[in-house]
C-alpha cells in the first residue's frame, strides 16, 4: 500500500507522462487493461499437457539417473559426476519435449 506522500509523487509523474508523452501514455493505459491468459484453460485441454510419464521410460529412467548423479556428486563434491547429471537430465527433458509434441506416445502394435 501507498501512503499519502508516494500516492502524490505517483500522480505527479502520471500527470508528466501525459502531459511529455500522450502516446505512451495512452499504450499503457491500454495495457492496464489487458487480462494475462490463465493457466486454467491448458489444464482443462488435456491434448496440450505435457508429462514425463507420457515421453516413456527412457527419458524418465535419464531424470531418474541424473538427479541421482547430481546427487551423489554433491555429497562426493566431485564436479564431473554432478556436471555428467546435469547434462543427463537436461537431455531427459529435451526427449520428454520431444518425444509428447504429438500428444500420447503410441503403444505397441497389436494386430
Amino acid at each position: 500500500m501507498l501512503n499519502e506522500r508516494e500516492r502524490g509523487v505517483l500522480a505527479d509523474i502520471e500527470n508528466n507522462l501525459v502531459g511529455s508523452d500522450p502516446q505512451l501514455a495512452r499504450l499503457f493505459q491500454k495495457l492496464a487493461y489487458v487480462r494475462p491468459r490463465s493457466r486454467s484453460a491448458v489444464a482443462a485441454n488435456p491434448r496440450n499437457r505435457r508429462s514425463m510419464r507420457d515421453a516413456g521410460i527412457a527419458p524418465c529412467l535419464l531424470l531418474v539417473g541424473g538427479l541421482l548423479l547430481i546427487v551423489l556428486g554433491g555429497v562426493s563434491a566431485a564436479v564431473p559426476v554432478v556436471g555428467t547429471g546435469i547434462v543427463m537430465a537436461l537431455l531427459a527433458f529435451v526427449l520428454a519435449a520431444v518425444g509428447t509434441q504429438g500428444g500420447r506416445r503410441a503403444g505397441p502394435a497389436t494386430t
